[in-house]
């Protein structure tokens, strides 16, 4: 990414960033006592965002594409 981010966009970066990380600490601490299962979370969250594209309004746009950032980073 080239360019600086305006103040507003740093706030926004730095919170997804934080969700993500949460996300990953959580993940492993559920892995790690067996709650689930090694990339089961990406996958079904892959689903989720499948079945809610399909329905029109349902999930926004920047909903869909902080749910597809916890899923990559997520992922094996």
């Amino acid at each position: 990414m080239t360019g600086k981010l305006s103040p507003e966009g740093e706030v926004i970066a730095a919170y997804g960033a934080a969700m993500v990380a949460a996300f990953q600490v959580l993940i492993n601490c559920l892995e790690e006592n067996d709650a689930l299962l090694p990339g089961q979370f990406p996958e079904a969250l892959g689903v989720y965002m499948e079945t809610v594209k399909s329905r029109k309004g349902d999930v926004s746009d920047m909903t869909l594409a902080v749910l597809h950032d916890i899923r990559m980073a997520t992922q094996d």
